[in-house]
């Protein structure tokens, strides 16, 4: 009968624990009941600056425990690098990425329809678009027509559409002419042909719309039904960083900035001396490297840190009026804030407001200090360099000394109150002066001097 009580007793135990496991296990990586909405708003081309911000943004929304994460876009398409890059973002998340065509008259053309493909909700504002994904290798230079990409490119691309429709529950054939017609939907035909989930005004009636709604895909490998109405939101706000990224990186403005740095060096080399012309084309130069994207934004940072170190040395070595301290300053402050990864909030790479405040004011600092020392300490030091010698045997070259006895050709002469033994190149008596050419051991090489006694000012 003990057995059979302890038998029971065990079942018992164990069922309560696997109730307990279980119930641990279905909240686990959830947000929780009052957990915010994200919201993230962007307008412009899809590049590597504006990967990194929603890359971070859905990292940042999904490490502070958000419910889900909303991307409200207006773009024309861009980089196919970045956009594949926020994909895998969005996929590796725990929380539902909900995409919205926002504000009313935003497209989201090419790169951003297949982002629109690969979330888990759909939105339109009204008068918005999606679609005209065909993809392209550029422009000719000359007419301005459009370079078509080959026929496997563009299969290429259709494939990846279809398998992002088709992982979304929706018709892969209709988002295949996206790329393959050049296709382009109004909210109301999107929503007849199931290629956005609701039309909404704003984000807060986009939230009421999907609120109840199945999400399209899935989270964590299970399907969730969103509960999104009056939740809390927050708004991703754009760091200074972030607006400098995005300014450099537009197309245009990295062109502008490629072209101008080259002809400022070339200029600078048809030009006698070292100027501005020079300056602002390796300035100009450095932030083109990395608004095109040909390092990270991190390496950027660095790369820019050296080259304002160059210019403080540069302003030591020369003498320009403060030029080179001022595009050395401003390669220093821009490459310290590329470096710096955080906006206000959350944790990890971001950072709260008294970190915020400390970053700045490190940056001032550092600012300060390395732009006296680089600039006044080194201009110092090479002064002081450049003075002629006042200790040792060669602070007396070039110094008058008095004849005590014969130089025939060797004898003794009076310098700084000292006795020293000279000699000369020829015979010099006494009580005259001689100047000092040289130094050989404990005996200086000496010539005669054209004034002769009654001035011994040294002696």
């Amino acid at each position: 009968m003990v057995w059979g009580v302890n038998v029971r007793n065990t079942v018992l135990f164990a069922c309560i624990s696997l109730l307990v496991i279980g119930m641990a296990l279905c909240g686990f990586g959830q947000s929780q009941p009052d957990a915010p909405v994200y919201v993230l708003e962007l307008d412009g081309e899809i590049n590597k600056a504006t990967e990194e911000i929603i890359v971070n943004a859905i990292e940042r929304a999904n490490d502070e425990g958000a419910y889900a994460f909303v991307l409200a876009l207006n773009t024309p398409g861009g980089r196919t690098d970045a956009m594949f890059n926020i994909v895998e973002a969005m996929q590796q998340t725990s929380i539902p990425v909900l995409y919205f065509v926002h504000p009313k008259g935003a497209i989201s053309a090419s790169a951003g329809t297949y982002l629109a493909m690969a979330s888990n909700m759909i939105g339109m504002a009204p008068l918005t678009t999606i679609g005209a994904c065909e993809p392209i290798l550029g422009y000719d230079p000359t007419t301005g027509d459009v370079i078509e990409a080959p026929q496997k490119i563009r299969e290429y691309y259709t494939a990846v559409m279809r398998s992002y429709a088709e992982d979304h529950g929706r018709d892969p054939e209709v988002a295949a002419r996206f790329v393959s017609e050049n296709l382009s939907l109004t909210p109301d035909e999107a929503l007849d042909l199931g290629m956005a989930d609701v039309k909404a005004d704003d984000i807060a009636t986009f939230l009421d719309a999907v609120d109840g709604l199945e999400i399209k895909g899935t989270v964590n490998g299970e399907k969730v039904v969103l509960d999104t109405a009056g939740r809390e939101t927050v708004s991703i706000t754009l760091s200074l960083k972030d607006r400098i990224l995005m300014a450099i990186s537009d197309p245009n403005i990295a062109y502008l900035l490629t072209t101008i740095g080259m002809l400022g060096i070339v200029f600078g080399f048809l030009t006698p001396g070292i100027g501005i012309p020079e300056v602002v084309g390796v300035l100009f130069l450095g932030l083109a490297v990395i608004a095109n994207g040909y390092v990270g934004f991190e390496y950027g940072g660095i790369l820019l840190i050296v080259l304002g170190f160059i210019f403080f040395i540069a302003e030591a070595l020369t003498s320009t009026f403060g030029l080179y301290t001022a595009a050395g300053t401003i390669s220093f402050v821009v490459g310290s804030l590329l470096l710096f990864s955080g906006t206000p909030g959350g944790e990890g790479r971001f950072f709260n407001e008294e970190s915020v405040r400390m970053f700045w004011l490190s940056i001032g600092v550092m600012t300060v200090l390395i732009v006296g020392f680089l600039v006044f300490g080194l201009q110092a030091a090479l002064r002081l360099r450049r003075t002629a010698p006042t200790t040792g045997n060669e602070q007396m070259l070039q110094e008058e000394a008095t004849v005590i006895d014969d130089l025939d050709p060797a004898g003794t002469v009076r310098i700084h109150g000292e006795l020293w033994n000279a000699r000369a190149n020829e015979r010099v008596p006494a009580g005259e002066r001689v100047r000092v050419v040289a130094v050989d051991g404990l005996t200086l090489i000496v010539e005669r001097n054209e004034v002769k006694g009654g001035e011994n000012t040294y002696g």
